[in-house]
Parts: C-alpha cells; structure tokens; sequence
C-alpha cells in the first residue's frame, strides 16, 4: 500500500494539516475510481443509467468512492482498501462495511448536497451509503428522474416491481405491436424481416423546377470487405433525380452529394442555382432503402418500394387526429432554438417538438404514450406508488422512440446500426434518416430496452439513508446555514452541453403521462432553462458576455455552498473543459469565494471507444476539485513560481499517469492543468502577469511540451 502512494498520490496544493483530515486527502481516490468507473461504461443494464435517458452521468462505481471518501475521517490503510473495494468489487459486505464506517464517525447521520442532481448517481450512491442525502436540479426532467430512481423505489417492495415492470412492460409492447400492425405493411410476407426504412428529402429547384435529392450520406455498409452505397439515377422525362442501391467494387464509389462540402449550401445538379432557406417539411420524404434481417446473421439492403412500405400519408394523419382526440391532447407546440451550428434542425424547417418525427414515427410513439397512461390509470387504482414506479420506470420506452426513431437519428454504415439523435452536445441536422419496426427485433429495438429497464431496476435497494429531491437551482439553495458535512457534485462544464435544450425533446413527449404523475413538475411546455448553469452567447442579452454572466452566475452558486456547508465541510466539484475560459471561470469562482483548494483528483472515467470520442478526440477525463472552507485572505504567486509548479506537477504526476496507469497523454495533461488551476485558485492573484488567462495560456505551452497530445483552446463561448 505505501508503493502505491508513492506512485499514485495526487500533488497536494494546499496543506490541510489544521483541518479535519478525510479520506479524500489521501490522494488516492483516482486510481481504484477510474479503473472502476472505467469499466462500468462496458456494462449496459447493470446501473440505473440504463433506464432514463440523461447526459453526461458519471459511473456509478466511481461516485460511489468519491462520496465515500468524501465523508471518510479514517485515513488508515484499511479505508482505502475499503474505497477500493466500493469502486472495484461492491458487495454487500463491502457496502455494509463502509456503512459502518461512516456512522461511527459521525454524532448523527451525515448530510450530503449534490447541487446539480442531474442524472442522480451521486445522491443514489449516497443514499446506499446509508447517508442523508439531498438533491436538486433547475430542470424539472431531472428532478423526475432522481424522484423515481430513489424516492418512489423507497416507497415499494422491489422485487414485486421488477415483476410488474416485466409483466406490464410486455402487456404494453404486445398492443403496441398489434395497434401499430397497419402501420408497416411489411410485417406481413417478409416473415417480419425488414425493420429499418432509410428515408432523405427531394427538393424542387425554384429556378428549373428539378427535383433533386438532399441526401448527404452515400453509405449503407462500410463494413470490412462490404462496400454498399447509393448511385444516382434520373428520369429525364421529369427531371427527377433518385437514389439506386450498389454493392461498389474497392475501386467504385457512391454518389457525390450536391452540398458544398463543410458547408450548408445546396446548388441544384441541373442549373447549378444556389437553392437557399430549405424547409424540408415543405420537400418530398424520399425512402431509399429497406433494411432487412438476414437469416443467419447480417443485414441485407433492397430498394425500397414507398408505395407498399407505408400506409398513404392521409390516413396516418387521420388516425394521429383520432387519437389525439381520444387522448384529450394536443402535439407539442414548443420551438426548437435557432442556434447556428448547435442547434441545427430550426434552420432547415423542424421548427418545433412535434416536426422531428416523420408522421409513421409521431403515431407509434401517440400510441406507445396511450398504452402508458391507460396502464397507469388502471394501476394507480390499486397501488398509486407501485403505479408511479413501474409506470415511471417504463416511460423510459418513451425515451427510446424519441432518441433512436426521429428524423435526426442516422444509419451508421461502419457498423451497420442505428445511431442517437440527441447524444449532445449540440443536435445536427440530419437529411437521411434510420426509421426502424420497434416492435420488431432490429437495433435499438423496445423490446431488449425493456430488459434493459428490468435489468437496472435491479440495482435499486430500499437502502438506508434517506433522499430529499427538489426542483431547486444553485444559486439560490433552499437550505439553512452549516447544513451539510459534505457537497459531491457534477455541475454543466461551461459550455459543453445544453442539457434544457437536449431534455426538451423528451419533456414535451413524456408531459401527457407524467403530467400525471407528477403534475407540478409538467405543467409547463418546455423545462427551465433561466437558472441552468451554462455559458451561451444566445442566453445572454445584447452587448452582454456570456463568459462574464456564467461567472457571475457560478459566483453565487459558490458563494451559496459556502454558507450552506459546514465549517470543517468538504466541497468535492466535478469539472472539465478543453478551453481557457472554461477553466478561467473557475479559478474566478473559488478566489471569490470562502474556499481553498486542498488538492485536484483526476478521473479518466469516459469510455475511450465512445463514437464522439473518437471523432473529436474528446478529453475522457474529468477532475475532483477538493476545497475547504475558510475566512483566511489569499495572497499572492508570482508567475515564475506557477510555471515551475507547472513542471514539477509534470515531472512528478503526469508522466507517473502515463507510465504507470496507462493514461494518454492528452488525459495527463488535463490532470496537470487542473492542478495548476488548483494552485490559481488559492491565490488573491498572479503577480508578473497580466491577466490569469496569460498564465493558463503559459502554463499549457508547458504541458504541452511534456505532452504533445494535450491541448487547450483559446475561444470564444457558444
């Protein structure tokens, strides 16, 4: 153990020797967490992430061992080994071990504040933990999902749930199957193998009255030794372009769209006009493709014939009318933002919550929400908290149809599946399309999310501590002063995902069930966004910085923690960016504040092969910003003593991370910036500089040296 102290301990930036020493300041937590929250990502359907959707959780193993820590007074060797164990092997023995623990360190149960609930790991690790804990969220769909995980599992026998779950699960995807028979025709006659539909848009040009195809993607299989793309084919007669399928020989390659590359701009193939403010509601829904389920295993891809693949357009929109009157409901009216390169879809005619389905898409998913509240008003008659369970638990289905069957969730050639519409950070506009039979069992099916339900649900345990879940925001906490021993928390990083933006398109389609369920949290038509802790210079008003506004408004959330934590209190912030003003924001936020940074414990939990990771180089590690409370004044460091920190957090951290954990160079440089932010943060300022963004800047051209995969950008926030 004392080897791997030497080789693992986080640097320490500030001495805490006169305060009351916790587990945490061992600086061992990052080594057994991040192997631990490592893993986790490659194990679908054992956590609760698996049912609801929510971005950017942290693994459930990992959390589990910051909260621990956290909390720890006893830095013996056997408490880390018990850290350890909770983030490596957890067991009940382990768990009821680290029970103990805790609760013999403390006069009464310890209190736990997670300010930014989000998804809900950390209150739900503290809460198994036998501690009582606390959450809140400014947006509502959070503050429901942490009230089913954690409030209405506590309320019920769980076995019984999981029972109900399956049994009703089924029940509901039986009639969804047979209600929505009429809407695939194809069901019948192909021995229900074709469950996918490639759909793209074709367009009259105004200029020549060409109709011309959008599609952008070529690819239907870019597998290994399977080349599948579409060529192009034109009727003359009335000047119509389509697409033909093609297996392509190495030397052959699909069509070439008529977009300019990197760009929005779309010129007509025949006049070569530029075709501006396309809507493609107001285009031809074009289906390309069918695809179909081998009979052993594969895929195969046959054109399409649309007049036999789906009903006329008329009579699914008079069945959506029916039901829409039959349920007392209304589509979602909510608008999607314009935001330019974030948020896409607005600029191309899906203006709002209800234009991001096709129509086939819009009525399985009204059916699927029928099926739910009638199950619901028939179990709530019984059993109202086994009903708001169960029935909360399989809203995630919900979920599925809106991430994985909608306009803007795309076929993935390379692998030949289905990809997410709303994985963030920001939402593209898609001009081809993955539809998908749900009901049938092809990728991203609801079927197997239904065992995926299941199977989460059997991570929950009525455990001992106790949970209080608020719709609440930072800056303003509603608790007194000195409440809490310990704040975990996992805020938004500046500018890296609209989580109200991303959580609309599900709020707006889950409100007709969970508006009864939980009528105070869906009574508005889109979540709140004034209070979410994000920079965006699309939220701030005119000749305003949305850098200086998330400075202030991160200010406050700070200042509030400080009151409401204890004096001997721990403040553990998870954080992450790959921008300067990303991290300058929180060095202006501790330094105006009544915290020091004791240490910064880096985690490299993100799954490495994760699709965005490897098409943007994404940094996989998040750091532990440790902080205690305290009224004593910060001084000043010079620049020189900075940059030589720098170094040695290098020479003595860094590589050690790289030789021996394996890490990458690009994640070992984020560690060591953190330190030096750290290390910035305890300081009243930076003397020999002239503004702390300099010196982050200098600091990084260090970093960068040792670690040439590092890096750190110098930009503006979106």
């Amino acid at each position: 153990m004392e080897e791997n102290k030497k080789i693992y301990r986080s640097p320490v930036i500030r001495d805490v020797s006169e305060k009351e020493e916790r587990l945490i300041d061992t600086g061992m937590l990052h080594y057994e967490s991040s192997i631990a929250g490592y893993n986790e990502r490659y194990h679908r359907g054992e956590t609760s992430h698996t049912i609801h959707v929510w971005w950017a959780r942290r693994p459930h193993s990992a959390m589990r061992s910051l909260v621990f820590s956290s909390l720890c007074k006893d830095t013996s060797d056997h408490a880390i080994a018990t850290m350890a164990q909770l983030a490596m092997n957890c067991d009940d023995i382990t768990v009821n071990e680290a029970r103990k623990m805790l609760c013999s360190q403390y006069e009464s149960t310890p209190k736990l504040l997670d300010m930014f609930g989000g998804g809900g790991t950390i209150p739900f690790e503290a809460k198994r933990l036998g501690i009582d804990s606390y959450s809140i969220d400014s947006n509502q769909l959070s503050v429901f999902i942490q009230k089913c995980n954690m409030l209405y599992a506590d309320n019920i026998n769980l076995g019984f749930a999981q029972e109900n779950i399956k049994s009703v699960g089924t029940e509901i995807l039986t009639n969804l199957k047979t209600r929505t028979s009429w809407l695939y025709p194809l069901r019948k006659g192909t021995n229900e193998s074709v469950f996918g539909y490639v759909w793209t848009y074709r367009i009259i040009c105004p200029h020549c009255g060409c109709r011309s195809i959008l599609s952008k993607r070529p690819w239907l299989s870019k597998k290994k030794h399977r080349r599948i793309g579409f060529i192009q084919s034109w009727n003359t007669g009335d000047d119509m372009e389509s697409l033909q399928i093609k297996d392509l020989s190495e030397t052959e390659e699909p069509f070439i769209p008529h977009w300019t590359k990197y760009s929005g701009t779309f010129h007509c193939p025949k006049c070569n006009q530029l075709i501006e403010k396309i809507n493609i509601l107001k285009c031809e829904d074009v289906m390309t493709a069918l695809i179909k389920s081998k009979s052993g295993t594969g895929k195969d891809f046959v054109k399409a014939d649309q007049d036999i693949a789906i009903p006329p357009e008329s009579e699914i929109k008079a069945a959506e009318d029916q039901l829409l009157n039959k349920m007392q409901m209304e589509l979602p009216k909510s608008e999607l933002p314009v935001w330019s390169g974030i948020v896409n879809p607005a600029l191309y005619g899906v203006k709002t919550h209800a234009d991001f389905l096709n129509k086939r898409q819009r009525l399985v998913l009204l059916y699927l929400i029928d099926e739910l509240v009638t199950h619901y008003i028939d179990m709530a008659r019984q059993d109202i908290p086994m009903a708001k369970f169960v029935i909360g638990a399989l809203s995630s289905l919900i979920d599925q149809v809106v991430d994985w069957n909608c306009r803007l969730s795309m076929w993935i050639p390379q692998n030949e599946q289905v990809g997410r519409g709303f994985c963030g950070p920001g939402i593209a506009m898609l001009f081809d399309y993955a539809e998908t039979d749900q009901v049938l069992k092809g990728p991203a099916n609801l079927w197997d999310k239904l065992n995926r339900i299941i199977k989460g649900v059997r991570s929950f345990e009525n455990s001992q501590g106790t949970i209080t879940i608020k719709h609440a925001h930072a800056q303003d906490l509603p608790y007194p002063d000195h409440f809490f021993d310990a704040i975990v928390t996992d805020p938004p990083y500046y500018d890296n995902i609209y989580y109200s933006i991303l959580a609309d398109f599900f709020y707006a389609w889950k409100k007709p069930l969970l508006q009864k369920i939980e009528p105070e949290l869906f009574s508005e038509n889109i979540t709140d966004y004034n209070y979410e802790l994000v920079a965006s210079s699309r939220r701030v008003k005119e000749n305003q910085s949305a850098h200086e506004e998330y400075c202030k408004q991160l200010n406050m959330a700070f200042s509030e923690a400080a009151r409401v934590l204890k004096n001997n209190g721990i403040f553990s912030f998870i954080y992450s960016h790959s921008s300067v003003n990303g991290w300058e924001a929180i060095i202006r936020a501790y330094r105006q504040s009544d915290f020091f940074v004791s240490s910064v414990q880096p985690l490299s939990i993100e799954r490495k092969g994760r699709p965005r990771a490897v098409l943007s180089q994404a940094i996989n590690t998040c750091v532990v910003i440790v902080a205690r409370k305290s009224k004593e004044p910060k001084t000043p460091v010079s620049l020189e003593n900075i940059l030589d920190k720098t170094q040695e957090y290098i020479d003595n951290f860094g590589l050690l991370l790289i030789h021996a954990s394996g890490w990458t160079g690009a994640d070992a440089g984020l560690a060591v910036i953190a330190c030096v932010v750290g290390l910035m943060s305890n300081a009243s300022h930076i003397t020999g500089a002239f503004s702390d963004i300099d010196v982050l800047i200098a600091s990084a051209g260090i970093i960068k040296k040792a670690f040439p995969e590092f890096n750190i950008k110098v930009r503006d926030s979106l």
